[in-house]
């Protein structure tokens, strides 16, 4: 139990940790490279403790010193049957399950209970297709996976998660054949595979998209990376978030202005609401001086920050309505229900529907806050906490699945908690 402290206005400086989004891909990237590769600015966080034990059960060559990341080219294939789990990383969860499809031998992909709820269905069937062997009781994780990948082509439903189609082109330059893929539906989040697509142009590898065809040729190999993982757009939001609801200034260190990630735009987002910005090299400054406004705006290509901005809009003067966010409802938890009943729990009118949330500006009161084992959840429903006596989050070590530091990093921009405020 967590007990958030209201804070006075702000006047800051924080340094970012390295993108979480980024270090996802990169580990299996590197791990599939022929070349060693070094990443620096990791983040050690439970999701990428995860991908480490997982990637290196199947043999591949991972090392974490500090937030330094060394790989080195795996020696020789699977001989025999492994067992890894994946906890609860549903993007660890899509990469190592096609990267278990280039084995010859059974790995078993065990998770969390809230992984097993997840979807992998698309993902199976797009593997199927290309001739691999998946036994699962729904559908879902756990499962046993059995390779190889036989042919070239596939259909990919990409409507619930684009992390089926990175997981896909991830593994495509290992395939004899190369890969294409044909997009079916709508594709949701199409920053995350742009973000994909660029690091693997990065480690030599190219991908060739023409509308829903995408194509991997054959024949091609990546080559080891030395990089220093650029600071998450994610967790700049909570900051952001931070001194738009208490006023004042944050200095955000190590911000990417280049990121195809489209949360790290949510800066413009915030400007619509009345919040200013300065911009340098590698800073974000963040200026909070008039009260926030309600805006209505589509977050289809930055589903993480939603909450956050969900949470803003409970201090903004009238409605914000935010739309094209039916794919929330798939994540760690359900991002759009759960987030209106927490809020609405402050006394704050909320209304939702399978693809938008509308939220009717206010004053948050008192309340106790589930997290639903969403890091997520934790780290954005904090924030009423800016103005708001009363706000205990319930699982307040939620947040170790991504940002290990979060708690720390708040108090450091004044942002202060008590532990321990129930005993229940």
């Amino acid at each position: 139990m967590l007990e958030i402290i209201p804070c006075k206005t702000i006047d800051a400086s924080v340094r970012l940790p390295g993108s979480k989004y980024i270090a996802n891909r990169l580990l299996p990237l590197c791990a599939l490279a022929s070349s060693p590769s070094a990443l620096n600015n990791v983040v050690d966080n439970d999701d990428i403790q995860a991908a480490i034990a997982g990637f290196s059960a199947l043999g591949y060559q991972l090392r974490l010193s500090g937030n330094r990341l060394d790989i080195q080219p795996r020696k020789q294939a699977l001989s025999q049957a492994v067992t890894l789990n994946t906890l609860h990383s549903g993007t660890f969860s899509r990469f190592v399950t096609d990267v278990a499809a280039l084995e010859n031998v059974a790995v078993t992909i065990e998770c969390s209970k809230k992984m097993a709820t997840r979807p992998m269905h698309e993902l199976f069937s797009a593997l199927r297709e290309l001739g691999v062997d998946i036994q699962s009781d729904n559908q879902m994780l756990p499962a046993v996976i059995r390779g190889p990948v036989t042919k070239n082509s596939c259909q990919l439903d990409a409507g619930r998660s684009s992390q089926f189609l990175s997981a896909l082109l991830i593994i495509a330059p290992l395939l004899e054949q190369g890969l294409k893929v044909t997009l079916v539906g709508e594709q949701v989040s199409n920053s995350y595979v742009d973000m994909t697509i660029y690091w693997m142009n990065r480690l030599g590898v190219e991908v060739i998209r023409d509308d829903n065809l995408l194509e991997v040729k054959p024949k091609q190999n990546y080559q080891g990376i030395d990089v220093s993982i650029p600071g998450d757009a994610v967790s700049a939001s909570y900051f952001m978030g931070l001194v738009g609801i208490a006023g004042g200034r944050v200095c955000i260190q190590s911000f990417d202005h280049d990121s195809l990630q489209g949360e790290s735009k949510f800066y413009e987002v915030l400007e619509l609401m009345g919040m200013r910005f300065e911009k340098s090299d590698n800073e974000l400054i963040a200026i909070s001086d008039e009260p926030l406004q309600g805006i209505e705006i589509d977050m289809g290509e930055m589903p993480d920050v939603v909450q956050t901005l969900a949470v803003m809009a409970c201090f903004a003067r009238g409605t914000t309505h935010i739309k094209n966010i039916a794919h929330l409802a798939y994540k760690e938890s359900n991002r759009i229900k759960d987030t209106a009943i927490e809020l609405q729990k402050t006394g704050i009118k909320v209304d939702y529907g399978d693809d938008y949330l509308v939220i009717e500006g206010g004053t948050p009161q008192a309340a106790v806050i589930e997290t639903y084992d969403d890091h997520r959840m934790a780290m954005s429903m904090a924030l009423l906490g800016v103005k708001t006596n009363g706000i205990i989050i319930k699982d307040q070590n939620v947040v170790n699945k991504s940002f290990p530091k979060y708690w720390e990093l708040m108090s450091q921009c004044g942002l202060d908690s008590n532990e321990g405020i129930l005993t229940k």
